[in-house]
């Protein structure tokens, strides 16, 4: 991780974990606030999982591990990837992934070098739920088209959270932004053409707003992925612009989306076709 090196430049001081706790980029340091303890699980097959923080101020982050560094080798930096992800929804508005940073701290002789995102207290996972409200249908729909931008191959029920507050969080995301140099950057859950063979899009303002955040900020989130993402950075923004000009295109012509996966393939090939020739 050489960007972690930015770390240095970091002064924390807060006695709480507010909005600009992240204090360059998607880097930041927990090194200087007061720990009470620390609670650990294991990934199954790997010899450090995700660790609960506590704070004496009984707030709380979960950190997880950059796990090129203990297993799965060949990954690519999962933890910029979460971190990124939040950056992500905070620039289009989706409002649902808690705060993350990146942090390289040496704690008590133990060094935390991975990510840290913001701990939902009480939270519940999806299958804790019988029923969304309206409004966590409509977040529930937006994160479908997150998840199908930053190729999320990974959501379900138990990475979806919703707290005391009625509100809904998606959390877990290193497998998003191409992990792998062989992924089929085409591919994609079949879920995302079941909604929109189900849906009327332009009659859905909240799908709409989404889509058009993203191509309207199209440009700031290619520029946070080459700044931040080293492995496979060129099929990472290749994948999330495609898809981007796809959504928008297919709303603009104001026409049904195609309800056959393999049209869904075509139509992105043909948008990712275009990028290349612009680029040459």
């Amino acid at each position: 991780m050489t960007q972690i090196k930015e770390n240095e430049n970091i002064k924390n001081g807060h006695k709480n974990i507010p909005e600009d706790w992240i204090k360059e980029g998607i880097f930041g340091s927990i090194k200087d606030r007061e720990i009470d303890h620390i609670d650990y699980d294991r990934w199954m097959g790997g010899p450090r999982g995700p660790e609960k923080i506590t704070f004496k101020d009984s707030s709380a982050v979960i950190f997880k591990c950059d796990i090129r560094h203990y297993w799965m080798a060949e990954n690519p930096d999962t933890p910029i990837r979460e971190a990124v992800t939040y950056q992500i929804d905070k620039i289009v508005g989706l409002g649902l992934v808690p705060k993350t940073m990146v942090i390289d701290d040496t704690i008590n002789g133990i060094r935390y070098d991975g990510s840290v995102q913001e701990w939902l207290k009480d939270a519940k996972d999806g299958f804790h739920i019988d029923k969304f409200t309206d409004q966590e249908k409509k977040d529930f729909e937006r994160l479908r088209i997150f998840d199908f931008v930053i190729g999320n191959s990974d959501r379900h029920l138990e990475n979806v959270l919703f707290t005391n507050d009625g509100k809904m969080h998606a959390v877990d995301h290193n497998a998003c932004l191409v992990i792998s140099k062989d992924e089929d950057i085409l591919s994609f859950p079949d879920s995302i053409i079941i909604f929109f063979s189900k849906t009327v899009v332009q009659d859905m303002p909240h799908i709409v707003d989404i889509i058009e955040k993203f191509y309207n900020n199209k440009d700031r989130i290619l520029d946070l992925i080459d700044k931040y993402i080293h492995d496979n950075k060129e099929l990472a923004e290749v994948m999330v612009e495609s898809r981007i000009n796809y959504l928008y295109n297919m709303l603009k012509r104001d026409r049904p989306f195609p309800r056959k996966y393999i049209e869904w393939r075509k139509g992105l090939d043909e948008e990712i076709q275009n990028i290349l020739r612009r680029k040459k």
